[in-house]
Order: C-alpha cells, then sequence, then structure tokens
C-alpha cells in the first residue's frame, strides 16, 4: 500500500471531522523549555497548545516527593548562573514568582582527604600549592580575557592543558580542578571538551555569577509555569503521543496526535511548531517514524537541514545522580563541593541548605553527580557508593541513606547534546523552531542554555511573524525584518561586563535584586 502525502493525510482527517480548532503554536513537550516557549506565545496574544507525552509536566526540571524528600527528576535544584543568570532573568520578565538563593562562595573542593572552602578565586591556592596556583593564574588570561588563538580553539581542552604544561602527572589537582568542573556542570569527559567551547563556558561562569538553588526547589518553578499557563487558557495536554508533524510545500500545516487514555487521534491546525522533545525525536516526527528509535534519520538530516544545523551524529551527555539523606550536614554553604581525588562523583550539592523544605524536618538532602564512564549501571553505582563512604567516613552508614541513584542516558539523558556539540534552532522546514537542550548556544550551559535556547527562538518568531527569511542576530544586536529595516531588539540579552568577573578574585559577583517568592511553591 502505497501512503499518501503528509498533505493529502491531512486534508482526509479533516473529512473525518476530526480536527481541532486550529492554534496559532503548538508546543511539542512540557519540559522546561517548552514550558517557557509557551508563556512567551501566550505573552504575545496567540492561542497555544501544549502536547506532552507523560501524565505531569517539568520533564527533567522538576521533581516528586519521596520519603519526604523532593526528588529531582534530572536538575539539582540549581541554576548555574544563579540569580543573574539567563533563566531567572526571563522568570522575571514572564512575572513567574521564584526566588533564587545564589552561592556565598566560589566552591568548595574535597581533596587530600579534606574539604576546603574557598569563598574567592584565590581560595583554591590553599590546596594547589605555590607551583600549581602560580600555572592557575597564568591560564587566567587566556581563558577569560583573550580569544584563543585559531591553531588552538579547535584542541581537545587536555591537549590545550599540555600546550600550556598542565598535565594529570605535573599539576594532578589543578588537572582535577578543570576535569571534574567539567563532569559536574556540563557531564561531559574533558576529552570530548573543546578549548573553544571551555572558555566560551568559563567566561560565562564568571561574568554572571555564582549558582543558586530555587526556593522550592526545580518544582516550583515548572510547577509556577504550568499553574499560569492552564489559568490563562493554554490547551495544555498530558499524556498525548504526537505521532506526526504535518508539512506541505516545506511549510508546517499541523500536528497528528493521539490521546494516550483514549486513543483517539485528531490533527491540531497551525502553522507554528515548536519543539522541545530533541533534533533526532523531531525529525522521526518529520519522517513519520514516531516511537522508532532504530529509525535512521540521518538522510533526512541531510535534507532539512538547508539553514545551517548540524549533520553530524547526536552526541549525549550521561551521568548518574544519587540524592542521599543525612542526619548531618556535609557541606557548610550555598554552593557546590567539587571532589577532585574520587573514583566517580564529580560534585556534590546541599540544596537543603538553602531550602529546609526539600528534605524531612532535621535532615539534608545531598545531591552527587558524575558522569557515566561505562555501560556498567552497577559498577558506575558501586563506584559511586565507595566515593561516598570516602568523602563521608565511618559515618556514612550511620548517619546516610540513599534514597535513588539514577541514571541519564538514552531517551532521558542528562542534556540531548553535550555542551559545544549542539543544533540550530531551525532544520528546514518554515514553522518548525526547536528549544531545548540541544539547542544551547556557545557557552550556556544546562538550563541556562535552554532558556538561551527560547531567545533564539523569539528571534526567529518575530521574523516570523514578518515573514522574512531568517537571519542570524547576535546578544543585544536588532533584528532585521520587512525591508531590512531594524525593527525590534533581540530578545537574547548581552553578557555581563567582562570587569564582573573581577569580583571572584574575593569574593562572588552581587546577587540580582529580587522579591521573594511571592507564593512559596507547594511541594509536589
Amino acid at each position: 500500500m502505497v501512503s499518501k502525502p503528509l498533505g493529502l493525510q491531512a486534508a482526509a482527517l479533516m473529512k473525518n471531522d476530526l480536527v481541532n480548532q486550529p492554534y496559532d503554536v503548538v508546543v511539542i513537550g512540557a519540559g522546561l523549555g517548552g514550558l517557557l516557549s509557551a508563556a512567551h506565545c501566550l505573552q504575545r496574544g496567540m492561542r497555544v497548545a501544549v502536547l506532552e507525552r507523560l501524565a505531569h509536566c517539568g520533564g527533567r526540571f522538576t521533581a516528586k516527593t519521596f520519603q519526604g524528600a523532593q526528588v529531582s527528576t534530572g536538575a539539582v535544584h540549581m541554576l548555574p548562573f544563579g540569580s543573574n543568570g539567563v533563566l531567572a532573568g526571563m522568570l522575571r520578565r514572564l512575572a513567574v514568582p521564584h526566588y533564587v538563593h545564589d552561592a556565598e562562595v566560589f566552591a568548595s573542593f574535597f581533596v587530600h582527604g579534606r574539604q576546603y572552602v574557598c569563598r574567592s578565586l584565590l581560595g583554591v591556592a590553599a590546596f594547589l600549592g605555590a607551583r600549581q596556583f602560580t600555572r592557575f593564574l597564568m591560564l587566567g588570561p587566556a581563558l577569560l580575557a583573550r580569544r584563543l588563538p585559531a591553531s588552538e580553539r579547535d584542541l581537545p581542552f587536555p591537549a590545550w592543558l599540555e600546550k600550556h604544561h598542565v598535565t594529570p602527572d605535573r599539576s594532578p589537582e589543578l588537572y582535577a580542578f578543570f576535569e571534574r568542573i567539567s563532569h559536574f556542570a556540563l557531564s561531559v569527559p574533558l576529552e570530548q571538551m573543546s578549548a573553544r567551547e571551555v572558555a566560551e563556558t568559563t567566561k560565562n561562569m564568571f561574568r554572571y555569577g555564582p549558582p543558586g538553588v530555587v526556593e522550592g526547589g526545580c518544582a516550583a518553578v515548572t510547577g509556577e509555569l504550568e499553574r499560569r499557563l492552564r489559568e490563562q487558557g493554554v490547551d495544555l495536554r498530558l499524556r498525548h503521543d504526537v505521532l506526526r508533524i504535518l508539512t506541505s510545500d516545506g511549510e508546517v500545516t499541523g500536528i497528528r496526535v493521539r490521546d494516550k487514555a483514549t486513543g483517539v487521534e485528531c490533527v491540531l491546525q497551525t502553522p507554528l511548531v515548536i519543539s522541545n522533545i530533541g533534533p533526532n525525536a523531531t525529525m522521526r516526527l518529520i519522517a513519520g517514524a514516531a516511537g522508532d528509535q532504530s529509525t535512521d534519520v540521518s538522510s533526512t538530516f541531510a535534507t532539512f537541514s538547508d539553514s545551517g544545523a548540524s549533520r553530524s551524529p547526536l552526541r549525549e551527555a550521561v551521568g548518574l545522580k544519587t540524592h542521599v539523606l543525612s542526619e548531618r550536614s556535609l557541606i557548610p554553604h550555598k554552593g557546590i563541593m567539587y571532589c577532585l581525588d574520587t573514583e566517580r562523583i564529580a560534585g556534590i550539592v546541599q540544596p537543603s541548605n538553602c531550602d529546609a523544605r526539600l528534605a524531612p524536618p532535621g535532615k539534608h538532602l545531598l545531591i552527587t553527580h558524575q558522569v557515566m564512564r561505562s555501560d556498567d549501571v552497577e559498577q558506575e553505582r558501586a563506584l559511586a557508593v565507595a566515593d561516598l563512604r570516602r568523602i563521608i567516613g565511618p559515618a556514612f552508614e550511620r548517619d546516610c541513606r540513599i534514597l535513588t541513584m539514577s541514571q541519564y542516558r538514552g531517551e532521558w539523558p542528562v542534556n540531548r547534546a553535550q555542551q559545544g556539540g549542539d543544533f540550530a534552532p531551525e532544520i528546514g522546514v518554515r514553522g518548525l523552531y526547536l528549544v531545548g537542550d540541544a539547542i544551547k548556544p556557545s557557552g550556556y550551559l544546562m538550563v541556562e542554555g535552554v532558556a538561551q535556547s527560547v531567545n533564539q527562538m523569539l528571534d526567529l518568531l518575530d521574523q516570523f511573524d514578518q515573514r522574512t527569511a531568517p537571519q542570524k542576530v547576535g546578544q543585544g544586536q536588532t533584528v532585521p525584518v520587512g525591508n531590512g529595516k531594524p525593527m525590534c531588539v533581540s530578545h537574547v540579552p548581552p553578557k555581563p561586563r567582562a570587569a564582573r568577573a573581577l569580583y571572584w578574585l574575593f569574593a562572588p559577583p552581587p546577587p540580582a535584586k529580587q522579591e521573594r517568592l511571592q507564593t512559596p511553591g507547594k511541594m509536589p
């Protein structure tokens, strides 16, 4: 049997009266990127539908209550750039109540059998020693102040470090400093990071400021976004499978969707689709292979990548996260403790320092993270437990209880694209835009990258509204529309001044001005 073209299939369904009212935009995926996109579209006066295959919103940026603790589905309740970051700024623009507790330190480091708390960048001298600290200071201008030479930009970062006389043998603690930050913050082995991406990410981390934990945890943010979308009339459908993105003559015409509870299928007419489910899954919906993870979509990528989207295979960031309840506090601050001489665990946060409600009364919630360096899940878990025993000591058996150990890979990775290996927000179908953790601009990690991908999408949406060809824009630059005259300002905000990084010589940069959570998030 010869299948009908997508346009004819949509027409056949319309004749069967299975078509809903038209929407201005349909968002696929109710994770953070999808919810933020829907909120912005609603703010523009658009009629919005959001489709989510799961029974809840939030994706990997929400949490579930387990044994009295807020166990996150992916994130560690933390915004990488804190209250000054892209996500916090976007939440303020959307008037979403939230409060971010910025770290009051640079970080702490578990090394040589003890924890070193470093309020400023200069504090790392305590564990690096004079020789390695001198080398560390010499690396600063190369990573922060100057643009890397063309010959160095694409070097794997370990090769770049070796070029600057830093190796695991000669500078073990300094090498581990970079390695464990990469493992914890990016979930990427250091050898898979280019010098250019490390430099861009480092500049942003120092310019924006310290990470911060959201009051109420990540579920407070996505929960409030969901509440507002529903309250303001967004058609938010949970447990709905998207079967196909319908197109005609290279343009989006609608979405074919199935209600998982009833099995009823229908078509939602729309000229605009925003996909938050990643490039691979999106391309399968265009190719008509929804749900078939084995389908090769590489030829489809080649067909639809005229806009400049990457054609190389998507490399996911994978990791393993452990939630631990402890009778005693391990980390005496609101930031991250990086672990430099462990086998697997790269870092630990204690978010209950910022909001005690994230743990049961009198308990402390610890969340560890590590890169998965093998496919042997049991070995990875065993090494994580061994690291916890090493860090906490004999008190681990007495005072600590492991709540969950979760691996993030396959359909539920840490990021759908590794840092620096992200795709463009367009894939050659007019009216189809991508957001999420596979569309992160260079230098923007985790949920900061998700928020920045939404800003990029909004620029493209402005151009779509004006019926002009997509054009690349920089931060804070005007977006050409219509006859080429600058009509609007890019939604991508300018980066903080480079001089802001100098704060770190003495203390973290100051937090943004923010009001406390107006209605503290109800724990899920």
